[in-house]
Order: C-alpha cells, then structure tokens, then sequence
C-alpha cells in the first residue's frame, strides 16, 4: 500500500502542553509504518520552550508543526461571556472551526483534544468514509449520562441527546465545510444571536452540523462516564471533564494515561501534580460540576436559543 498522509489537528495552551506530550507519544506508540502522521498544533502564544519540547517529539514518521493563530482571528470570536464547560474562556476552543479555510491543501482531516490516550492506529479512524456528512463524532457520554444535560442539549441546542456529540474527537469533511462556508456561518451566528452556552465549541458544532453529523462507534471517544468498553475494544481514551488521571489517582481509565507516560521525562511531573492535587482543589472540581449542572436548568429557560432560532428561521444548520 502507499503511504498516505494523515492532517491531525490539536489546539492548546501552554497549561495543556504536558497532557498532550502523552497524547502524541501515544498516537506515535501505535502508528503504523505506511502512513505519515502531519501533526499541527495550533495554539495561542506558546513559551518557545513548551514549542520546543513539543517538536523534539517528532519522528521520521510523525511530524510536527506549530502554527500561533493570528490575532485577527481571535478579534473575530468575541464571546467571553461563554465559557470552556463553565469554567474558563480560552479562544483556544474555537480555532478547530477555522481549519478548513486555513488549510485548503485538506480535504479531510482528524481533530483531537490534548487530553486523549490513542490505543490503536489513528489512520483506521482517519479512513472512516465520511460521505457529504460534515463530521464524524461520538455521543457526549456526560451529555447522555445526566437528565439535565440531556433536556439542555434538546432544548437549548435542539438536538436529540443521543445525537449530540462530543468534538474532542472530530473527524472532519473539510471538502465540504469550504464548501458550505462554516466558519463564515459560525462568525454570522456568532454575533448575531450571542447564544447563551453550556459547551460553546461543541454546542455550535451541533447545532449547525445537526442532520449532516456521521456517528461513529464509541471505542473511537472512551470518555470517564462510558465506562463497561472492554479494553481490548478501547481504541482512544478522552480524559474530559474534571476528572483527570494527572490530578486523580481513581480517575477512570487511568491506567491507559500512565502506560503512556510512564517512558517520557515528564511522568515525574505529572505525578508530582498528581499526589499534590489537593482537598481545595477537588472541591471546587466539584463545585465547577455543580455549576455546570445549574447552567444546565438555567441556559434552556433563556432567549434566544439555537432551537428557537433554528425553529423560527432554519438559519442555524448549514
């Protein structure tokens, strides 16, 4: 077979640099010789030592690239009043909606949170056909595991629970987002509804991929809550949430982190962050998933919504 090569998209600041040095050496851990893996972090104004240690990972088959999104861009997405899963505002979050215009040499390309461990070959995800859909994705365990998440994700962002996904995995139609033009719909929607945003990457993404979204199997986007995928069909495993395995010695799935970490310099450290993860400090993980469970009941009873504007004018699905 020829080889082929493989855009791999992920977005990050300096604060995830560790997580996803073990992602990468994950994903190198399990690549298959007659690919090449294009890896392409986009990121926001990275210390050039995390820079460099990121593309000192590279290899003869695996390749790395940093690319700081430009402040126009940034000057575009104003939406501070929403944040990442009710706890920060990063603009990081938002930049996976704008790889298709800013890499039109793609016509087809995977995206990952830095906070995932790959099992298997990526390229058998990557090859997944995904026809005039826009994404292939899998259903948000967390959405789907807890009735106020789910009555949001219906009522708020008008899509069944079960077809709502989760974006820390995404594979993505880039053909066809130039094609409908997504990001620039996404900027329309943007500024001119301010929807109000319980998960504002993933909540966008749904809404306006809803009906066009291809659902791939669950053993692609392990997530803490779907537990019971026997290992051996485990093929990446996504720490989202507040639960991680370098704060949390019980977090779910643990294990599959610290094989990966175990060989790499920075398994000291990540441990250190670990054992010193304080009482205080799973506290307020704890109340940040209070709050998240309040803005749950509270976003649906608020206007407008994407299910209200969809509803009312078809302007939010592309």
């Amino acid at each position: 077979m020829t080889e082929t090569t493989l855009p791999i998209f992920f977005s990050i600041n300096d604060a995830y640099v560790p997580c996803l040095t073990v992602a990468i050496h994950s994903l190198i851990n399990h690549a298959h010789s007659r690919h090449h893996y294009q890896i392409i972090i986009l990121h926001q104004g990275l210390q050039p030592e995390n820079q460099a240690a990121l593309k000192a990972l590279a290899t003869n088959q695996v390749s790395i690239e940093l690319l700081a999104m430009d402040e126009k861009l940034e000057n575009q997405i104003n939406d501070e009043s929403n944040k990442l899963r009710g706890d920060y505002f990063t603009y990081t979050i938002y930049f996976r909606l704008f790889i298709a215009d800013m890499f039109p040499q793609f016509d087809k390309a995977l995206y990952l949170d830095a906070d995932v461990v790959v099992q298997d070959d990526i390229a058998d995800l990557f090859s997944t056909d995904l026809g005039n859909h826009l994404f292939g994705g899998v259903s948000d365990a967390f959405m789907g595991s807890d009735p106020a998440m789910g009555h949001y994700a219906e009522a708020a962002v008008g899509v069944p629970i079960h077809d709502y996904i989760n974006s820390g995995v995404l594979l993505m139609n880039l053909a066809a987002l130039r094609r409908e033009r997504f990001s620039q719909h996404f900027l329309t929607l943007l500024h001119k509804y301010h929807f109000q945003s319980l998960a504002p990457d993933q909540d966008y993404l749904n809404a306006m991929g809803h009906g066009r979204i291809l659902y791939l199997p669950a053993n692609w986007n392990v997530q803490a809550r779907a537990t019971g995928i026997p290992a051996e069909e485990t093929h990446l495993v996504h720490y989202n949430l507040f639960r991680k395995p370098w704060r949390y010695a019980d977090a779910a799935y643990g294990d599959y982190f610290w094989n990966a970490a175990q060989d790499l310099d920075i398994c000291a450290q990540l441990t250190a962050v670990r054992d010193g993860y304080s009482a205080v400090q799973r506290q307020t993980d704890e109340a940040k998933l209070a709050h998240l469970e309040k803005l749950a009941c509270d976003i649906p009873k608020q206007h407008p919504s994407f299910r209200e504007i969809q509803a009312a004018t078809e302007e939010v699905t592309v």
